[in-house]
């Protein structure tokens, strides 16, 4: 899993047990490296198995909000991830950083 993988800036669970890591996690090195890379790549997994992934393009030059609460109002169907995931975990790269394996 990447839990181990390098120094996560991690949350604290939400309501639904799921907690949100992001790396590099200086914030704005986070958002400057999403921005010059073309997006992000979020990988879910659950009970130590890997069972999603989403990769999402940049919006623009500029990130200007909180990339923990960009992360747990990202949706899959139409639902947020804190309605639609129990109990996970979800790893937020630039993308082109690495990879989950």
């Amino acid at each position: 899993m990447l839990e181990n993988k390098c120094d996560w800036k991690i949350s604290k669970a939400d309501q639904n047990g799921n907690v949100y890591y992001y790396f590099p996690k200086d914030e704005d090195e986070f958002k400057e490296a999403v921005v010059k890379n073309g997006g992000m790549s979020v990988y879910v997994y659950q009970e130590g198995k890997f069972i999603d992934e989403f990769h999402t393009k940049s919006q623009g030059d500029k990130w200007t909000s909180s990339i923990l609460n960009y992360l747990k109002t990202m949706s899959k169907d139409g639902e947020i991830f804190y309605r639609y995931y129990k109990n996970c975990k979800f790893f937020a790269i630039p993308k082109n950083t690495f990879s989950k394996d």
